[in-house]
């Protein structure tokens, strides 16, 4: 071979190589461009090795059901029960001995007000001490503004004060709402010697609103007068 012929056959190689690398960097920059627009779009594809399908796109579609804590049935119907049962026993037993207390906490609810409670128990021996009955209840592990005593409930003849129905207290100064996150809690306890506490129910009536029973908590008709049944 030439000499001339042999450096013409270098410089062909020298520029396919050359072409190669060019094409090379401009399917570089394609790649980008469609990877990128592709995020953009929330379309990202994680790449799959030899012999695998290829994966899930990192965006996912809507169905509707995101950030749903509860079922708009589960919603209605408890809603529509207007009150919560604190019947979960959290600490403690029943009947409640002398020096002794009892923990009860509501089941797992959407988000409410609370409005005014409803505690029933029976001292026994016919007992009518009681002043010697301590409520409280807590948001939680955070306990609310105002302690009760059963003789706010009860009469020494055991008759029921009114309609036996008081406000849940007040949580730092403001309506206590519980999240669908909180659990309301109510502790019992048995400050006396004597007549321990037996058969306790307690439920709380939901308010019909924050303002509202906010005024109820500061010692006016409960509910605004109509929001328990």
């Amino acid at each position: 071979m030439s000499t001339t012929k042999w450096t013409r056959s270098l410089e062909r190689a020298e520029r396919d190589r050359s072409m190669a690398d060019e094409n090379d960097v401009r399917l570089d920059y394609m790649a980008d461009r469609i990877a990128a627009r592709l995020a953009a779009q929330g379309q990202g594809m994680l790449p799959a090795t030899a012999g695998q399908i290829q994966a899930c796109g990192m965006g996912m579609p809507s169905n509707g059901c995101e950030n749903l804590q509860y079922a708009p049935i589960t919603t209605l119907r408890f809603y529509r029960s207007a009150r919560t049962d604190l019947a979960v026993l959290l600490a403690g037993q029943i009947p409640v001995a002398p020096g002794a207390q009892v923990t009860l906490a509501q089941e797992s609810k959407p988000p409410w007000p609370t409005g005014c409670f409803n505690l029933r128990y029976r001292l026994a021996n016919n007992g009518n001490n009681h002043d010697e009955v301590l409520i409280e209840f807590f948001l939680d592990d955070e306990e609310l503004d105002t302690k009760i005593w059963g003789s706010e409930i009860y009469n020494l003849d055991n008759t029921i004060i009114g309609d036996g129905l008081l406000p849940i207290p007040m949580a730092m100064g403001q309506h206590c709402c519980v999240g669908g996150n909180n659990r309301l809690r109510a502790r019992i306890s048995h400050t006396g010697n004597n007549n321990q506490i037996e058969n306790i129910r307690l439920f709380v009536h939901h308010g019909k609103a924050v303002k509202c029973c906010s005024s109820c908590a500061m010692g006016r008709s409960c509910d605004c007068g109509g929001g328990h049944k």
